[in-house]
């Protein structure tokens, strides 16, 4: 029985053998990660409009509501990026392992890791705010209570 080209290229001394004489496989996006791709710009796109429209007051809104907005932007623009480099890195670096199981492996520790950055991300630009607010309220009230020394 013949085999298929795929399940002679599945074998050990053929990938050596391809792998000595460069028969190594340009990696391309596919479909469906090139849509991803296209996405992530338009989402950067979306938050560049809305930065510039809040940056230039074009929107009548208090300024508490301004910050809070130009903040949740921010956020945005920087989860996207986490998300579209985490998408690079599955495609073209991931992409490259044939081995199933460590191919796998490291995309779960990739879906780790952006996790974790994005909740940082969501750490340090939405509770810090409130941390540095609550440090000067209760900087200010340590004051008060102390007696003063004349």
């Amino acid at each position: 029985m013949a085999e298929t080209l795929t399940q002679v290229k599945q074998k050990p001394e053929v990938r050596e053998a391809l792998a000595q004489t460069g028969g190594k496989p340009k990696i391309t996006a596919q479909t469906k990660d090139k849509f991803w791709f296209g996405t992530h710009i338009l989402v950067l796109l979306g938050c560049a409009v809305v930065w510039l429209l809040l940056d230039w007051k074009w929107i009548p809104l208090p300024q508490a509501q301004l910050d809070l907005l130009q903040r949740a932007t921010r956020a945005a623009v920087f989860i996207v990026t986490v998300l579209a480099i985490a998408k690079a890195v599955s495609v073209y670096a991931i992409g490259r392992i044939e081995d199933a199981s460590t191919t796998f492996t490291l995309r779960r520790i990739l879906h780790l890791v952006v996790g974790i950055v994005i909740h940082t991300i969501q750490i340090l630009l939405t509770l810090l705010v409130f941390a540095f607010v609550v440090a000067v309220v209760l900087g200010a009230w340590s004051r008060a209570k102390r007696p003063r020394v004349r």
